[in-house]
């Protein structure tokens, strides 16, 4: 076979994955525009997500535009692809973060509580908790409803650097209690609190039933389910109704899309890189 036919089974080889994961709905079509929505600044690289149909939220741009990823991104922070911010750790590609945010939205904008309670878990560099709390920060909050942000990690050095990346952000986030940032085990959540939405920023290799208890009815969690270096699903989990001990039966839960994350470890485990992205 020669070079040039060689190259073109290659090719139609990856067209024919590519159309076989789209008919299995593995793959929605705007997540196939991902990874080409970099600017050049902060303001930039929203538009070409929305012009991407990532972002179609007035109030995710909103947010987006003002929490500028040069904050809590050392290098390259207007690039759509995963960076690093140290310990082996990445920051989520920008698109990851507007998915998440454009699914938060609707749930939370429902939701009949008077103050909203959200969890971050895997907070990292705190991009998406500080996006949470601009949403929620008194004394005129975008989504109209103040709230708090409560964000947990394993590694102490990470929660260090997050509070640093929010202070030098917006100090008045953690000043005024709107975002708290704690070390913490994110298979067990926050014991004795009911959230909002929650969202986990690693992949289970099942789901997380603690955190799923810990919803409101209404609430949501987005989570990625799926075995380390294996095939992940990010998944929204809706909580239907309470009850004392666990039930599937009590949650709906619906594919989103594809993506590829490290495995959500308890605090005694091995900790690796992170990778975090629609595949």
């Amino acid at each position: 076979i020669t070079n040039g036919c060689s190259h073109l089974l290659k090719t139609m080889t990856l067209l024919n994955i590519t159309l076989l994961l789209l008919s299995l709905s593995i793959i929605p079509v705007d997540a196939m525009r991902a990874w080409t929505c970099s600017g050049r600044n902060q303001k930039e690289l929203v538009q070409k997500m929305q012009e991407a149909k990532i972002i179609v939220s007035e109030k995710v741009a909103r947010v987006m535009e003002v929490v500028d990823r040069q904050y809590f991104c050392p290098k390259n922070p207007y690039s759509d692809a995963p960076q690093p911010i140290g310990l082996g750790q990445t920051i989520s590609a920008p698109h990851m973060h507007a998915h998440v945010l454009e699914e938060m939205l609707t749930s939370l904008q429902q939701s009949p509580s008077p103050a909203y309670n959200i969890l971050d878990v895997g907070v990292g560099s705190g991009y998406l908790a500080a996006c949470l709390g601009q949403w929620v920060k008194p004394p005129d909050p975008i989504l109209g409803k103040t709230g708090t942000v409560y964000g947990i990690d394993v590694w102490p050095e990470l929660i260090e650097n997050c509070k640093r990346n929010i202070n030098g952000f917006n100090p008045d986030l953690m000043k005024d209690g709107t975002v708290q940032i704690a070390l913490g085990d994110g298979w067990k959540g926050i014991e004795g609190r009911r959230f909002d939405a929650i969202h986990v920023g690693a992949a289970a290799h099942t789901f997380p039933q603690n955190l799923m208890m810990q919803l409101k009815i209404g609430g949501i969690l987005i989570v990625p389910v799926g075995p380390d270096g294996g095939v992940q699903i990010l998944y929204k989990v809706e909580k239907l109704q309470e009850a004392s001990q666990f039930d599937e039966r009590n949650f709906v839960i619906q594919e989103l899309l594809g993506v590829r994350y490290v495995p959500l470890i308890h605090p005694q485990q091995p900790r690796g890189g992170t990778c975090t992205k629609a595949v």
